[in-house]
């Protein structure tokens, strides 16, 4: 009897849990349900499966215009192909001169130095000088005819004296009277001895300046060619085998 009792009440426990499984209400047993007569509703069943996407809607209207974006320079593009060749442009300024250039221009100059100290020295030698310009007119009193002259001032590296210019001659007189030669009519470089009656300085060149005496040059005697200053800074022409003071001017350039 016991054992009866064990199998209906696992035969209702199991009836109990199919009604659970199909989603129905299950039934009392204690209250069995009478044909034709409604019974209770069940419990809602477990929710279905998600169905398909429905069609797209209209679509809705424009957007506020949204905040500007950050200027961020993007990366390089591709280089392009290369352009056409540009006129010439205009030449730049000069570069400083090279390491070469600077040597040659201090030699240069310590060569014009040089020249200068020798100058002075030859200058600084004689006991009668004058600067004129450029140039120094110098005398020692030396005396001679005018090749003796010509020779004695190339020697010392100048040219016997000859004044370009008013303001040389007028020098020139200065120190023909401080060195006491006046009287004795110094030689200066003009002749004619190659062309008579044409008068060129020591290198065959025509004068650029004169200051010829009245009626001077007049060759006397046909026995003058070579020109003389006088005490009044006039010009005069005399014997070139004559022995007279000797003057010379060295440029000092």
């Amino acid at each position: 009897m016991a054992l009866f009792k064990l199998f209906l009440g696992t035969l209702l426990l199991l009836q109990f849990a199919l009604q659970l499984l199909d989603g129905a209400e299950p039934q009392n047993p204690n209250c069995p349900a009478y044909g034709g007569v409604p019974g209770t509703p069940g419990h809602n069943g477990l929710p279905g499966r998600d169905g398909r996407d429905g069609k797209d809607g209209a679509i809705g209207p424009k957007g506020e215009k949204g905040e500007p974006g950050v200027n961020v320079q993007g990366p390089p593009g591709k280089m392009g192909p290369p352009g056409e060749k540009g006129e010439r442009g205009p030449p730049g300024p000069q570069g400083s001169p090279g390491r070469e250039s600077v040597i040659e221009s201090l030699k240069s100059e310590i060569q014009q130095l040089k020249a200068k100290t020798a100058t002075f020295e030859k200058v600084a030698s004689v006991s009668h000088f004058r600067r004129v310009g450029a140039k120094y007119y110098i005398t020692d009193g030396v005396l001679g005819n005018f090749d003796n002259g010509l020779k004695y001032c190339k020697d010392l590296g100048g040219t016997m004296v000859l004044p370009r210019t008013s303001a040389e001659n007028q020098a020139l007189l200065k120190l023909v009277v401080s060195s006491g030669l006046s009287s004795k009519k110094p030689y200066i470089g003009v002749t004619d001895r190659k062309t008579e009656g044409r008068m060129v300085n020591t290198e065959g060149n025509p004068l650029t300046y004169t200051n010829w005496g009245m009626g001077q040059p007049d060759d006397y005697k046909g026995l003058q060619d070579c020109g003389v200053i006088e005490d009044t800074g006039l010009w005069d022409d005399g014997s070139c085998g004559d022995i007279r003071p000797i003057m010379c001017e060295i440029d000092n350039k």
